[in-house]
């Protein structure tokens, strides 16, 4: 019987991620989400569900989604409730339900009050922090649930689950997003180390087999083994951020300095094992696990965009370390505070950062979370209704891709190359500039092009016109052109941005391709 109302704290994420959307839809009318890259799990599950395609379109196959656990499970809900907008919050609000649940029974397994419980589930909404996962309604708070879950099950529940329980486990665990191959593995080494060889086989075998049949898959369809999302924006693997060593270690400084409270949550999970008092030799293989899978994460892979790549990780981080205080004392009752200040002065400093300063980025996350949402809306889903209404059948290359996919029917061309490989393969071969996109988006047949940036200033591209949204948070850039490949198209394409003029909201600073040129 747990001693704390979890439904409390899930009540209170409600109401605050409600706010968030409620002053989005006073400026937009309509509900959305704070990212385009929500629009790219949603049409993924869309084609699944109903045309039997993996990709960003019903046309081709494309291995653009590194989740596909949470895209099975978008296009299950799909297939059996109809597709509708709602579903990915509705999947993450249940993810969401799970995961506070199963903390609250972890503290009450650790014996906490529920003075320290609450305290326990309102760090997991501060630091993560929840609201603005719930704006853009990804895969993460599903990760971050099946990540504690693997976890307590091979620290705290070995001996009440059978053996092969580890099986599904690690399935569950890489397949949800390709970064839980970090924890898995480090959980494999502290199996190892105890001798437990069959519980590290049985799974490592569930993390290697999501990840063979997708990305065997791939490869027989002409793709890269694993996903162009991991294969194009992983440090590690992008050869245009990090050529060189130099490079490398230029990009951990760059990360360092941008995202300080994953690097000030690892220290403090590195300090924490300093403790003596209470239980904390036990609650050990949690701060080894999660300090080194932070670390494994900082090395290897991405942080930032909208708060939500290391969210698990500081979800991780903070269970780790607040069990671990919580056994020391520092959070039990009639502690004498004023003597562990003096001992362990520095330590303290540390933990007051973790617990401190992320709060400023969770007030931060949810202002800029409300206004993503509105950018979103009024840039990605105003190009993706202005396709659906007058390119519905034609070849249209994007950059943004998501709301398009979701919204048209188009053979969509990605230009940045995450679901199209001819883009892919330039930018691995260091050959992504103007004439070759070009040559790629006529070979293919593209007759309108939705872009911006240095890239696309190809001389035979006109701009017919521009559209600007303000106050921007999310979207790469405050102006999306329009581009007619074709000189003898470009009075069609003004006449059809004319008419869908009236329907854009009418903060979108509309700005006419002579301006422009």
């Amino acid at each position: 019987m747990l001693k704390f109302p979890v439904w409390l704290v899930w009540c209170i994420t409600i109401v605050f991620t409600s706010a968030g959307f409620f002053l989005a839809f006073r400026e937009t009318g309509a509900f959305c989400y704070a990212l385009d890259d929500s629009f790219i799990m949603m049409a993924l599950a869309k084609n699944l569900a109903f045309h039997q395609t993996w990709g960003l379109t019903q046309h081709q196959f494309s291995s653009t989604a590194s989740s596909p656990l949470f895209a099975v499970l978008l296009a299950g809900a799909d297939w059996v409730f109809g597709e509708f907008i709602w579903m990915p919050l509705i999947i993450n609000m249940l993810a969401l339900a799970g995961l506070y649940g199963l903390v609250a029974t972890l503290c009450n397994k650790w014996g906490f009050s529920s003075g320290q419980t609450f305290l326990m589930l309102l760090g997991l909404f501060l630091l993560m922090p929840v609201p603005v996962l719930l704006f853009g309604s990804m895969e993460h708070l599903l990760h971050t649930f099946i990540a504690v879950g693997v976890l307590a099950l091979v620290l705290e529940y070995e001996d009440r689950f059978p053996v092969w329980t580890l099986f599904p486990a690690g399935f569950l665990l890489a397949s949800v997003r390709y970064e839980g191959l970090f924890e898995g593995g480090l959980i494999i080494l502290w199996l190892w180390s105890r001798k437990k060889w069959l519980n590290g086989l049985l799974l490592g075998g569930g993390m290697l087999l999501p990840v063979s049949i997708l990305g065997f898959y791939s490869m027989a369809q002409g793709w890269f083994f694993l996903p162009n999302s991991l294969v194009l924006k992983a440090y590690g693997m992008n050869v245009q951020e990090t050529g060189s060593l130099a490079g490398f270690l230029l990009s951990l400084l760059s990360k360092a300095g941008s995202y300080p409270h994953c690097i000030v949550a690892i220290l403090a999970l590195y300090l924490v094992k300093d403790l003596k008092a209470g239980k904390l030799a036990n609650h050990s293989p949690w701060i080894w696990i999660v300090l080194l899978t932070s670390i494994s994460h900082f090395l290897l892979a991405r942080y930032g965009h909208v708060y939500r790549y290391e969210a698990y990780l500081m979800g991780l981080a903070w269970i780790a370390f607040f069990r671990s205080i919580a056994g020391s004392g520092f959070a039990g009752d009639g502690f004498e505070i004023s003597g562990w200040l003096k001992k362990n002065s520095f330590q303290v400093m540390l933990f007051s950062v973790l617990i401190f300063s992320p709060l400023y980025r969770c007030v931060e996350s949810f202002l800029n979370g409300s206004k993503a949402i509105v950018n979103i809306y009024e840039q990605q889903v105003q190009t993706g209704k202005f396709v659906r209404q007058f390119y519905n059948k034609s070849c249209v290359a994007a950059i943004d891709v998501g709301a398009i996919a979701y919204y048209s029917d188009c053979r969509l061309i990605d230009l940045w190359g995450l679901g199209n490989m001819e883009f892919a393969r330039l930018k691995l071969e260091n050959r992504y500039r103007p004439a070759e996109i070009d040559s790629v988006c006529r070979m293919l047949g593209v007759e309108l092009a939705i872009a911006y940036g240095n890239p696309v200033k190809e001389p035979g591209w006109n701009i017919q016109e521009s559209w600007a949204i303000q106050d921007n948070r999310v979207c790469a850039r405050d102006t999306v052109d329009f581009y007619s490949l074709d000189p003898q198209k470009g009075d069609l394409l003004r006449k059809n941005l004319s008419e869908f003029r009236p329907r854009l909201p009418a903060r979108v600073l509309v700005i006419k391709g002579n301006l422009r040129n």
